[in-house]
């Protein structure tokens, strides 16, 4: 039994977008929330995709137990696209933060109630129907992690892994024409990024709308995001006519597979879940962060003249900030941040230090909470989700293990808190897998200000493996 539902979730006008930071002047294209709940006579699952760039613990538990109170289903798959161009949902910078919690509350308070209606709009509708799974090969991205004398650098790296394929689960009523179609790839969506400030559920948005299109309308496409931490969406910040091309590349594939998919044999679902605490690295020496914190202040009244600016202020000043140049066209080493030396990010950098002295003070050693869960068919189709950034090649490993003829992955599943790296990324640094002193890679500008521990590359695997082993 299958049923679905969907239904619009863009944010209110003049929100901040992660990918540009800056507030929005227009949506280009609405962002959604997707729905299919599927289920067996015995059990249920809600799987959800939303065009959000990801969501904390916090939204996630409250969205989570709010399809529980609605609905009954106890199992729920919360995957965002992860799209850029979206607001800051994820706890990535003090100032996103607070928008978030301030002039964007009511809006992120909504999301729990009117996605878990969502959910118990497509239980209420559910039908018979018949499984079927396929993967088309396909790349839309690079491996975004060039090694370099000076370290590794954001750039496109010919020789770094990729997922190269898309895999799809088509849900077909009795009559063999598609009711849902589940699609998934390895890639950011970043082609749009900093170079506009209209919302947009970029390339898989419009890789959605185009296989819908493919089936004649008919059909609710859903793009779930797979293990993409180290492989950006080509080219960074090439526009919307460039996302909107890749995502047609994209939903070309995906109609492929599932014109080609093969029938699963049977509905009986098994649901396994896991959660675990991963280390993050020691906090750094009272000292150390004090005297970058000190560094940051005066070099911020240097440049500025003042370190006391309102949020409103700094967002102002953001938006007067010219668009980006596309990575083809950029010049610069490293494409990391093209707003560094702005007023907004210098102050963040400021709070984000202020907040990791305080977690110095109060001796904060909390662990980076994941959760995984196994959805599994049989042993002809089983879906693996994880939450965080993962990179690609946690997905490259289990798709050699999975226990099943067909399998499909996806990160940023329940929570987006941290990158994830492989244990050799961390010696190698870069914006993905740095921690502090350095103050340009993502942990520092996640809530735990610091990156995972060496080693927890075979911790996450252990519990991976641990939902079918």
């Amino acid at each position: 039994m299958a049923g679905t539902a969907e239904m619009i979730i863009s944010p209110p006008p003049g929100s901040p977008l992660l990918g540009t930071i800056q507030r929005s002047n227009g949506v280009h294209d609405d962002l959604y929330a997707r729905v299919l709940v599927l289920g067996d006579g015995h059990q249920r699952i809600a799987i959800i995709c939303c065009d959000l760039i990801g969501m904390d613990f916090a939204l996630s538990d409250e969205i989570r137990g709010a399809v529980r109170a609605y609905t009954g289903i106890s199992a729920t798959l919360l995957n965002c696209t992860h799209t850029h161009s979206a607001p800051f949902t994820i706890p990535w910078s003090i100032l996103g933060s607070r928008w978030l919690a301030g002039p964007g509350k009511k809006w992120r308070d909504e999301l729990a109630s009117r996605i878990a209606d969502l959910v118990s709009r497509a239980g209420a509708k559910v039908e018979e129907v018949v499984l079927r799974a396929g993967r088309a090969p396909v790349r839309i991205g690079s491996n975004r992690r060039l090694p370099t004398p000076q370290g590794v650098v954001m750039k496109p790296n010919p020789a770094g892994l990729v997922v190269p394929w898309v895999d799809v689960l088509r849900v077909d009523r009795i009559n063999g024409t598609p009711a849902a179609i589940l699609f998934s790839h390895a890639a950011h969506p970043v082609i749009i990024h900093g170079s506009s400030r209209r919302v947009s559920a970029e390339f898989p948005g419009f890789a959605a709308r185009k296989l819908k299109e493919r089936f004649d309308g008919n059909v609710m496409t859903m793009f779930g995001q797979a293990c993409s931490a180290n492989i950006n969406g080509d080219p960074l910040r090439g526009g919307i006519a460039a996302a909107e091309q890749a995502g047609a590349v994209l939903a070309e594939a995906a109609f492929q597979a599932a014109i080609k998919s093969e029938v699963l044999p049977s509905l009986e679902l098994a649901i396994t879940t896991v959660r675990a605490d991963l280390p993050l690295q020691p906090l750094p020496a009272p000292e150390d962060c004090a005297r970058a914190l000190q560094q940051a202040e005066n070099h911020f009244a240097q440049r500025f003249g003042r370190t006391a600016f309102t949020d409103e202020q700094l967002w102002d000043l953001q938006d007067q900030v010219e668009a980006p140049k596309s990575q083809e066209e950029s010049k610069a080493a490293d494409d990391i941040q093209p707003m560094e030396g702005k007023p907004w990010w210098l102050m963040d950098t400021i709070l984000c230090l202020r907040d990791l002295v305080d977690k110095i003070e109060r001796g904060d050693e909390s662990p980076l909470r994941f959760e995984a869960c196994l959805l599994r068919v049989g042993d002809h189709w089983c879906l693996l989700s994880a939450t965080h950034e993962l990179f690609a090649e946690y997905q490259l490993w289990f798709d050699k293990n999975a226990p099943t003829e067909h399998n499909m992955m996806l990160a940023y599943t329940n929570a987006c808190e941290s990158y994830v790296p492989t244990d050799p990324d961390f010696a190698l640094g870069g914006y993905e897998a740095a921690t502090f002193p350095s103050l340009d890679g993502a942990a520092f500008r996640y809530r735990y200000r610091r990156s995972l521990r060496p080693g927890s590359e075979q911790l996450v695997i252990a519990q991976l493996r641990s939902l079918w082993a």
